[in-house]
Parts: structure tokens; sequence; C-alpha cells
């Protein structure tokens, strides 16, 4: 019985020191968002490459290549260079003919020798090849809008950061890509919330810019060429290591729409990917954050029960309703894009579901240790 109670009490406590993170969250982020929208270019536009490793990216191609050359960033001030991680379809063949119709000089195709294999590789061929003073990244099944290239810069400006990480949101036609949009809508909260606190821990991989000099440096401290994955938060920590300032960009214009996976063996596969991040141990406090977050749905589901079993169904609903009350509130700065608004009630749906979750997947990924990525099995 005395157990039992230290248990519920302990949960309790974490569940309220939850909540209070939240609301401390939300207000810093509903600042930091108004504060942006007010922001422009503080001094002269610089040299900009916009690097995108791609494979197999034949279907969505046309779409990016529109939305680069509608970009409102003076043509004469920025690149374009797209680097083939050894694409099997009519990727290079797109490129090439959407390039000559348009003459688009300041867009080039690299390939990536036949011994060198992988987007770090591919990445880092781009970086070599980059003029700019400033890296833009994002990936090759992405759309963006037509100020995406100003405001990343702009935020660069106002902040004088080393490194500027963007936000990504989903498409989605179906349920679950539904649900799929709204949980990748939080994993962009709490990486710009660990940033607004000083204390980086995510960023992603189709949205974030630095300054050339700055990424070339913090390539030498980088330990995680084996892996497959996590261009972005590898780099995220090097810059953190030499104490670079790094920002999270809230201006509308810079957010980036990308695809879900389409089926649960894709979503399966692409969560142990980033799951071999942390195992790595590389990306420092991910490793303890990923545990801290499956104890958390832990301790949620078990004091869940036991209040709904010592104080009846009341108890029950009011520690869920508290959950997706702060929860809405925290995600709804990050939700202003598109129908993501009026589908944010989701997250009252998602509860229990959500927790179930993070358990299974916390368990399946601690037992694999392999994936497939692009048509190429990998290891960790």
């Amino acid at each position: 019985m005395a157990i039992g109670f230290i248990f519920f009490a302990f949960s309790g406590g974490c569940f309220v020191v939850y909540l209070s993170a939240l609301l401390l969250l939300t207000i810093k982020n509903n600042a930091q968002y108004k504060e942006q929208q007010n922001w422009s270019f503080k001094s002269e536009r610089p040299k900009i490459s916009v690097l995108i490793a791609l494979r197999n990216e034949e279907k969505n191609l046309e779409l990016l290549l529109n939305g680069l050359i509608n970009q409102t960033y003076p043509a004469d001030k920025f690149e374009v260079i797209l680097i083939n991680d050894h694409s099997t379809d009519g990727s290079e063949l797109v490129f090439n003919q959407f390039k000559n119709e348009r003459n688009l000089d300041h867009f080039k195709w690299l390939n990536l020798d036949n011994e060198i294999f992988g987007k770090k590789k591919a990445i880092a061929k781009g970086i070599e090849e980059a003029v700019g003073s400033y890296l833009l990244f994002t990936d090759a099944d992405c759309q963006m809008s037509e100020s995406w290239i100003s405001d990343m810069l702009i935020c660069q400006q106002n902040t004088q950061a080393a490194m500027v990480c963007g936000p990504v949101l989903l498409s989605y036609n179906s349920l679950i890509e539904k649900v799929q949009a709204i949980e990748f809508s939080s994993l962009i909260a709490v990486a710009a919330s660990s940033i607004a606190i000083h204390k980086p821990t995510l960023c992603n991989a189709a949205n974030f810019l630095v300054r050339a000099q700055d990424v070339k440096e913090a390539q030498v401290l980088r330990k995680d060429g084996n892996l497959a994955s996590g261009d972005d938060v590898f780099l995220l920590h090097a810059m953190k290591l030499q104490g670079k300032t790094i920002a999270f960009c809230r201006i509308e214009g810079a957010e980036i729409e990308t695809l879900p996976v389409k089926s649960f063996s894709d979503f399966k596969a692409q969560r142990i990917r980033w799951a071999g991040k942390w195992r790595s141990g590389f990306s420092g406090s991910n490793q303890g954050l990923a545990i801290g977050v499956w104890l958390f749905h832990l301790l949620f589901l078990s004091g869940l029960y036991l209040s709904a079993l010592n104080f009846g169904s009341n108890a029950f609903l009011l520690i869920v309703g508290l959950k997706a009350v702060f929860e809405t509130f925290f995600l709804k700065p990050f939700n202003h894009h598109k129908a993501y608004q009026k589908n944010i009630g989701e997250i009252w749906l998602m509860q229990i579901a959500y927790s179930l979750y993070v358990l299974y997947f916390g368990i399946i990924i601690f037992l694999s240790n392999k994936y497939q990525w692009k048509g190429r099995n990998y290891r960790y």
C-alpha cells in the first residue's frame, strides 16, 4: 500500500512538473513568435548556397525546383546544388530538362563517385562545392514558400546565430497522415523550445541554415560517420559543443512542408532510423531525453490507472483533460499553417493512444539494430 502511494505521489509530481514546463514554454514560444513576425533584413543580403542531397526523387523533384526558382531572394545571390546519391530513377533527367528549359545557370547537379554512398557523403560533397557564405539545407521531397530563403536569413541577421533551425510541417490527406502531422509538429515544438531555453537537443534536416565557415569547423568534432542518419542533430550538437549561437526561425514564410510516410512498415523503419541517433550516444542529451520521454509516458499511464482505480472516472477525465489542454496551447503557435489549426483538437483523441505508441516503439527500437532506408539496409 505504501509503495503504491509513493509511486502515485511520484507520478503525480512528475505530471505537475510537466504541465508547469509546458506553461512556461508556451509563454516563451508565443512571445518569440510575435517578435519575429516584425523582423526584416538588417544588412546586405549575403551569398547563399542551398544544398539538397537526394536519391530517387523523380516524383517530387519538379515541385521542389519550382519552389526554388520562385524565391523572392535575388537570383544572383544564391545557388542551388543538388547532390545525387546514386539514384536509379529519372531524377537527373527531370533536373536537366527543368534547368535547360529555364536557363538556370545557378542550379547545379553533382553525382557522388561510384565508391561513395549515403546522404552524409552527399552533403559533404555539396559543402565542398558551395561558394556561399551561408549554407541552407532542405530535402528533395519538400515544398517551400517564396520567401523561405529570405526569412531564414532575416532570422540569422536578427539573432546573429551561427545556426538557424527552421520549422517543418507534414502535409496530409488521410487520418493516419493527420496523426503523423500532429506528432511531427510536437517534435518541432520541442526542438524550438529547447533552443529557446538555450538547451538545443533537436532540429530537422529539411530546414536549417549555417554559416559556411562554422559548419566546416564543426565537421571535425563529429563522430557519426558510421550512421546513415543524423546529418542534422549531430551538426547541432557539434555547434553546441563549440559554443556557437543557435536560433529557431518562427517567421511563417520560413516553414518547409514535407511528406508523411505512407505505410506502417515505412513509419516503423523511420522511427528506428531516428532512434539510431539517440542510441549512438554521440548526440549528447538526446539519449537522456529519449529515455526520459519513455519513462514519463509509463508514469502517466500508470498514474492514470491508479487514479481511476482509487478515485473513479472523474479523476481519469480530469488528468487526461489537463494534459490535453496544456499540450493544445503548447502546440498552437506551431500550427498556424493551412489546416493544422482546425485539426489541433485531434490532440484530445491521442492522449492514451500516443503514450501506448511511445512505450511500444521504445521497446521495438531497443530490440532493433537494423533498418531500411532509400532501398538500402543499415545497422547501428
